[in-house]
């Protein structure tokens, strides 16, 4: 006679995997539109030096601050998870594993949130030198504004562009598991140019990757609740 707990089958902790990445990417989208959206809330371009000084200071600098110390670090985590769940859940229904791709995949997607991490870090540089650091020269906090400009175009260049192979190589690695309809195949391809080929700053552009994410996290919860995700 044995003293262990049952354990829980198998299918149910494939159907748990399945879910830990639908939640995770949601939590992703959620976060890193939120906290993008408040780092965006940057000071004119137009501020002289002393009105800086006081942006940074007050209700706006606070946004900014709890934008890049929590909000976003949090969204990384969160992106880190769906990464490496879906990776798990895909690996479970191929037929025959890509490893190149799976490789790539797993690349992008690190290198990605790299890249939002310094992004973000680079547009508070200025409001964490001024709450946290002691900073109060405010000529040294006007040069660092150049820091939010930094951290703009690793974001709208590197990191997108980043995003758009974690899309491609994500997309197939769905497609083939048979685990993306064909319709939402050719939505992450379509996403994945745009993030390619765009040169613009339109912040429309951000919400590319996030959308991306919730759509792949709902049709995994679909497929779970409907209990076919090891359908191969």
């Amino acid at each position: 006679m044995s003293g262990d707990a049952p354990r829980p089958s198998t299918d149910e902790h494939r159907r748990f995997q399945g879910s830990g990445a639908a939640l995770a990417g949601l939590l992703f989208a959620v976060l890193f539109s939120a906290g993008f959206f408040m780092l965006d809330r940057q000071p004119d371009r137009t501020a002289g030096a002393d009105e800086l000084l006081a942006y940074y200071r007050g209700p706006a600098g606070q946004v900014l601050l709890v934008a890049g110390v929590y909000v976003v670090p949090l969204a990384g985590l969160c992106f880190l998870w769906f990464v490496a769940a879906a990776r798990q859940r895909l690996s479970l229904m191929a037929r025959r594993e890509d490893a190149l791709l799976a490789t790539v995949q797993l690349t992008a997607g690190v290198l990605f949130v790299a890249m939002i991490f310094v992004s973000a870090a680079a547009s508070v540089t200025g409001v964490v030198s001024v709450r946290v650091g002691g900073v109060d020269d405010a000529a040294v906090v006007s040069q660092l504004r150049t820091m939010t400009t930094y951290g703009e175009a690793l974001l709208m260049i590197y990191a997108f562009r980043t995003a758009a192979v974690f899309i491609v190589v994500s997309t197939t690695r769905a497609w083939k598991a048979r685990l993306f309809p064909r319709w939402f195949a050719v939505v992450g391809y379509v996403a994945a140019l745009l993030l390619l080929v765009s040169l613009t700053y339109a912040r429309v552009v951000v919400l590319v990757v996030p959308l991306w994410v919730v759509g792949t996290s709902v049709i995994i919860l679909f497929r779970r609740v409907h209990g076919d995700l090891e359908v191969a």
